[in-house]
């Protein structure tokens, strides 16, 4: 093999220095002999390595050592590790302490040694030889190879083979006399990937299968130092943020788990398990151990909670599925048996569970074998461990209840969810039964009642929360039918009937109290960012404090004041009271003050929005001060960016004021953010001038709650006083993002204008935008959103602050469109060769769901918000053009548009069939729909004018191109290649119809439940609106799946989708009515819900019958019909109410 040319050269101004002595002239028979090589490792010590390494490389040609491992010969194991310890120290030292001398030696010999006959040679040697040695040295040279760059450890890792018998021998080749034995090297040797601070390579060492099982499976009986390493190693993959949540859990499997959770009882090195387990706490080294259970606990701590950066799958209530399988599996190993009696695993099992609260009822079934009452210390421990968690769990009661209400599950799941936090476990019942059972005197007895009693006041706080609030109108059941579930469900846990009348007499109460709220805890999560991004708990009571309870603690002239808009005040001036208008004349006092001692109370910032809306918007009215002087009294005395950036605002109080009981930040900024819209509304000028845009958009995230509903009514009032103020900076950013581009004094009482720190790009938009919540968005488009609701200034009544996930539109279309159209203009501009960039964008804009929703964006009643999405579309389409489909290219250019399109499809295989759907779409559109185009040909260009006019997509239709979109990154789905067929068979969809409804639900495939379940599921999902009725009865769908519903191939997943179109469709009065005339709806109801036997199916039967109750109960003319749904509902709820019983354990009732 020819040898690589030497281009190595020593840094003159450091050689001078260099005194070499003659000793070291053996060393220029480097190439000739090997056992220069031997000399020159035995004689390199810690103190004269610089020296003897500097010598040997300027001797000679080091890349001669390659010929020892290039010239054929059989070398023995010697000689070998000879080789092989030259070049790990030269490569570390020239790599390090000598990179000044030596810039390019080390990657030189890293490189060499990588060429495929070297490495094959080293690693072949590994696999014949026994010699620790040599396995020792092999492993240090190829960690040494790793440490150099980033690709020579891709590649590295490309030809280790971690399942193979090589590095399995070397993960337990161990020796407890020698501190760095063969294991240690291999620690060693994985660690150097994860420490290049690679986020590729590192990404890549996950997913090589086998890899970290290796490192962690015999931690147990390993040394100190290479446990502290192992689990140094395994907190960095999981605190880095590349690695995304699925190679999370491979990492961190169930026989991880398991090794980590061991590793509290870690007992020293030792030969073999047996040994390690007969030691004395004495023979443990306290101080080693001390150091392991913390690192072990923080790690696992750090891997029990919810978001991309933990194994915890939040707030999940669905009892078909496990999704924390894992969190449990390692709770109930045999490692953290008694954690009651360690302080670390007990905290680690009650922050598990907090976490995870499905887990709990499954936990406590767990503990229950040893729940069986005796009169013991450790039974006594025990059951003060379970008061422990139930105390624990009980905080969080409102917070979880919320979680499941937000999932729209059925009444029966949220009823039992609720009821697993607050009752017995289903085995400990019988425990604790036995113990209630012992004799009166005793403390075991004692102690069961004072767990039931505990259990009580928990159910205290979910029946008080129902009691005091009303649950939204979108669910399909009311606090009282929860309620009367709730009760159902905990009969049977309940351990005798003594209790079961105690807990009964308990939900009849009228629980009213929210002083029983006081201690539960709601996590505030920013819904923008990722899941794993906390802001400070929220209290519950915060939120539960009434207008008249925030009053109470202002002084008695605000009260008066304020008390004004507590009853209705008259549209004609003339007739106001003269005390309302002491009052108007007192407010610029009565402001100074509230700002300069009260700022900190929601309350005051809501009654002055409403004085400043009535003032400046009655006609009637002459008011002597203008609305610019509350501001300037707002910046005079509270301190508005700490107000922004913090949790609460802490004003210093004097003068004998009284606390604020409202501490809640989000509520404070709510209610600020109205009255300063408010001024905008009357003074925009006053806004403008002292706020800057970007101070806005930093506590901006583009939802539809109500506090993002605010601030963009008042950048709109801005930038409608100042024109084009938004996009001022090239590339919009909001949200956190703003603070990675922006220098914000938060510190200051005023408002500075922000110092640019660096430019946005635009992959910026990338960044500021989830592509989940972008996905969730576009399936639940806000169809009745319009973009002339944000000029309207109207101050809400009510205390309950709105929380909605969902994207606005009128928001984020508009940044996607300013995006696109600056992206268009710099391309064009730079008429650049290189289009990577331009495809990658393109890329991007797809895989973050941004043509999902602008596409969704086709089904908004807004005639604005319509146009402004196939403006979208029609521009992506054009670059799509430009940049993907060369289908424009003359003759001449063929070659290079050849080249370009090979290089697009490598890097967006998606684009030209993106491009073939937007072409549908457009043909869709078009006047007339598909009908009238028939087979005709496509049009040659896009969307014919960027602004068209043309009707709107039901969300049907959109929700079905959406799904096809993503489909398009999935080829190896089995609907991909249905789905392409049938938009290669027509040039358009016929919008009158379901596509594709009669193919896939009547398929003969041998997969046809997949595609009807597939269509079936589009329905479901889309059925939204009368339009949505009106197609699917043209596709003639409600009568093809009513009559399938009792076919014999109609599996019960079908059927629950059925039952669900159903409980979406009575949800309108209109579609109610039209299925009772021609579908004769109560008839099939009375026929298929009385066959069925199904707890769930007729579950959804009652919604169907209760929804169909409510839509006819509005009009007189149909009681008979109403007459005959109430029968049938009754008949339901009592065949219901016979399954459940039917399922409860029998209850002994004492005489």
């Amino acid at each position: 093999m020819p040898e690589r040319s030497q281009r190595i050269k020593v840094n003159n101004k450091k050689s001078g220095k260099v005194n070499f002595n003659q000793k070291y002239d053996r060393f220029k028979l480097l190439g000739s002999d090997i056992s220069v090589l031997a000399n020159f490792v035995e004689s390199v010590t810690s103190e004269n390595v610089d020296e003897i390494v500097t010598a040997f490389i300027t001797a000679g040609n080091v890349m001669q050592i390659f010929g020892f491992l290039d010239n054929g010969q059989d070398r023995k194991p010697r000689e070998l590790l000879a080789v092989f310890k030259a070049l790990y120290i030269i490569i570390m030292k020239t790599s390090r302490d000598l990179s000044s001398h030596f810039p390019n030696l080390a990657r030189e010999l890293a490189e060499g040694f990588l060429e495929d006959s070297r490495l094959s040679l080293c690693l072949k040697t590994m696999w014949k030889s026994q010699n620790a040695e040599v396995l020792k040295t092999s492993l240090q040279l190829l960690g040494s190879v790793v440490t150099v760059s980033e690709d020579l450890a891709r590649a590295v890792l490309r030809h280790i083979d971690f399942d193979g018998e090589t590095m399995k021998k070397c993960s337990w080749r161990r020796n407890l006399v020698d501190k760095c034995d063969v294991r240690t090297c291999f620690i060693n040797f994985l660690a150097s990937f994860v420490y290049l601070d690679s986020n590729l390579v590192l990404r890549e060492l996950v997913d090589k299968k086998g890899a970290l099982n290796l490192l962690i499976n015999e931690s147990f009986i390993d040394k100190f130092s290479n446990v502290m390493l192992i689990l140094n190693v395994l907190m960095k993959i999981a605190e880095n943020s590349s690695v995304s949540k699925t190679q999370r859990v491979r990492v961190f499997n169930r026989l991880c788990l398991q090794k980590l959770a061991s590793l509290y009882l870690w007992r020293g090195e030792g030969k073999t398990i047996d040994e390690v387990l007969r030691r004395d706490n004495s023979e443990v080294n306290e101080h080693e151990l001390a150091s392991i259970r913390d690192s072990v606990h923080k790690l696992l701590i750090h891997l029990f909670t919810p978001g991309r950066f933990g194994l915890v799958f939040s707030n999940k209530f669905d009892s078909n599925m496990q999704y924390n399988s894992l969190v449990l599996q390692c709770l109930t190993s045999a490692h953290m048996d008694n954690a009651y009696t360690d302080p670390l695993r007990a905290e680690l099992v009650t922050v598990a569970l907090c976490k995870c609260p499905e887990l709990f009822p499954h936990y406590l079934d767990h503990l229950a074998p040893t729940l069986y009452p005796r009169d013991s210390p450790r039974w006594f421990c025990l059951v003060e461990f379970i008061f422990h968690i139930y105390k624990s769990i009980s905080k969080h009661i409102i917070q979880f209840t919320i979680a499941a209400l937000n999932q729209s599950l059925t009444v029966e799941a949220v009823a039992s969810a609720i009821a697993n936090l607050c009752t017995l476990s289903p085995k400990m019942v019988d425990p604790i039964r036995k113990a209630l059972q012992c004799d009166s005197s005793s403390n075991v007895r004692n102690k069961a009642i004072e767990l039931m009693g505990c259990l009580k006041q928990s159910l205290k706080i979910p029946l008080t929360w129902l009691s005091i609030n009303h649950l939204p109108s979108t669910l399909n059941f009311t606090s009282d039918q929860l309620k009367a579930n709730i009760e159902l469900c905990i009969r049977e846990r309940l351990p005798d009937s003594k209790w079961l009348v105690r807990f009964q007499k308990l939900s009849k109460k009228s629980l009213n109290n929210p002083v029983i709220l006081m201690d539960q805890i709601v996590s505030s999560v920013n819904q923008n960012e990722p899941e794993e991004t906390f802001e400070q708990p929220m209290k519950i009571e915060d939120i539960m404090n009434s207008t008249e309870q925030s009053l109470n603690n202002l002084p008695e002239e605000v009260k008066k004041i304020f008390r004004h808009f507590e009853t209705p005040i008259p549209d004609d001036c003339n007739v106001l009271s003269t005390d309302f208008i002491d009052a108007i004349n007192e407010l610029p006092q009565v402001t100074e003050m509230c700002f300069k001692y009260y700022s900190n109370y929601p309350v005051v910032y809501r009654y002055l929005a409403k004085f400043i809306h009535f003032l400046y918007n009655n006609t009637s009215l002459t008011v002597l001060y203008k609305p610019k002087l509350f501001f300037k009294l707002l910046l005079r005395h509270v301190n508005l960016p700490a107000i922004l950036f913090t949790n609460t605002t802490v004003q210093h109080q004097t003068l004998g004021a009284k606390v604020s009981s409202i501490s809640d930040d989000y509520l404070l900024k709510e209610y600020l953010f109205k009255f300063l819209l408010e001024i905008a509304y009357v003074s925009p000028k006053t806004i403008c001038k002292h706020i800057p845009v970007v101070w806005l958009l930093s506590t901006y995230n583009a939802t539809l709650s109500s506090f993002d509903r605010t601030i963009l009514k008042l950048l709109y009032h801005m930038e409608k006083y100042s024109p084009e103020l938004l996009i001022q900076c090239r590339f919009i950013v909001w949200g956190d993002i703003v603070c990675k581009h922006y220098q914000l004094d938060s510190q200051s009482n005023t408002f500075n204008y922000p110092t640019l720190l660096h430019q946005p790009t635009i992959n910026a938009l990338f960044i500021a935008l989830d592509d989940t919540q972008m996905l969730d968005s576009a399936y639940n488009f806000p169809l009745y959103r319009k973009w002339s609701a944000i000029s309207n200034s109207c101050v809400s009544n009510s205390e309950v602050v709105e929380i909605n996930r969902t994207y606005d539109p009128c928001f984020i279309l508009h940044v996607l469109y300013y995006y696109l159209k600056w992206f268009s203009e710099e391309y064009e501009q730079n008429n650049s060769s290189d289009i990577i960039k331009p495809i990658q964008f393109l890329k991007a804009f797809y895989v973050k769901n941004c043509l999902c929703y602008s596409m969704a964006g086709l089904s908004s009643y807004s005639k604005h918000l319509r146009n402004m999405a196939r403006t979208i579309i029609a521009m992506y389409r054009k670059l799509l053009g430009s940049y993907i489909s060369d289908r424009s290219t003359t003759f001449s250019d063929h070659n290079h548009s050849q080249g370009r399109s090979n290089l697009s499809f490598k890097h967006f295989p998606e684009g030209q069939q993106i491009a073939f759907l937007l072409d549908t779409l457009r043909n869709s559109l078009s006047r007339g729909g598909g009908s009238v185009l028939g087979g005709g040909s496509r049009k040659a260009k896009s969307f014919h004018i960027f602004m068209d006019s043309g009707g709107r997509l039901t969300k049907l239709h959109a929700n079905f191109f959406i799904r096809v979109l993503k489909l398009f990154s999935q080829p190896e789905n089995h609907m991909f290649q249905l789905v392409w067929n049938c938009l290669l068979a027509k040039p358009a969809i016929d919008l009158r119809y379901v596509p594709e409804f009669l193919r896939l639900f009547f398929s003969t495939n041998n997969k046809f439940t997949l595609e009807r379940q597939w269509i079936c599921r589009l329905c479901v999902d889309s059925l939204d609106d009368p339009a949505d009725y009106l197609v699917m009865e043209n596709s003639l769908v409600f009568k093809h799946i009513l009559c399938a519903y009792s076919l014999p191939s109609a599996e019960t997943s079908f059927k629950l989708l059925v039952l669900r179109l159903l409980v979406n469709a009575t949800k309108h009065s209109r579609i109610v009515h039209a299925l009772i005339r021609f579908h004769s709806i109560p008839l099939w109801l009375s026929r298929h819900a009385a066959s069925t036997s199904s707890t769930e199916h007729m579950k959804l039967f009652l919604c169907i019958l209760e929804n169909i109750y409510n839509a006819l109960e509005e009009k007189s003319s149909n009681q008979p019909t109403l007459d005959i749904i109430h029968l049938l509902r009754e008949e339901c709820s009592a065949k219901l109410n016979t399954m459940n019983l039917d399922a409860i354990t029998t209850i002994p009732f004492e005489s």
